[in-house]
């Protein structure tokens, strides 16, 4: 006896995906944040850094939060042109 029943309508719930996909915002909010600190460290000067041997962690940080939040939204992207066409 099978107590499982499907409808036309009806999918198993893996394949469909969800209507909110959270790597949309999460990519935009990395990528935001990534530009803020780009800008800061490309604006900010030298003697600021000493403290953190010379390392412009603003900079680095801000190159790194936009290639995570870039990777994000590429995925969105990539998984919503699938999923279109």
């Amino acid at each position: 006896m099978n107590d499982k029943i499907e409808t036309k309508d009806q999918g198993t719930g893996m394949g469909q995906g969800h209507v909110l996909d959270l790597k949309l915002p999460i990519g935009w909010l990395l990528s935001a944040y990534g530009v803020l600190l780009t800008v800061y460290g490309l604006v900010t000067k030298k003697e600021m850094y000493a403290i953190s041997l010379g390392l412009n962690l603003n900079l680095v940080w801000g190159i790194l939060m936009l290639v995570v939040g870039g990777g994000f939204l590429l995925a969105a992207f990539l998984k919503k042109g699938k999923a279109g066409g």
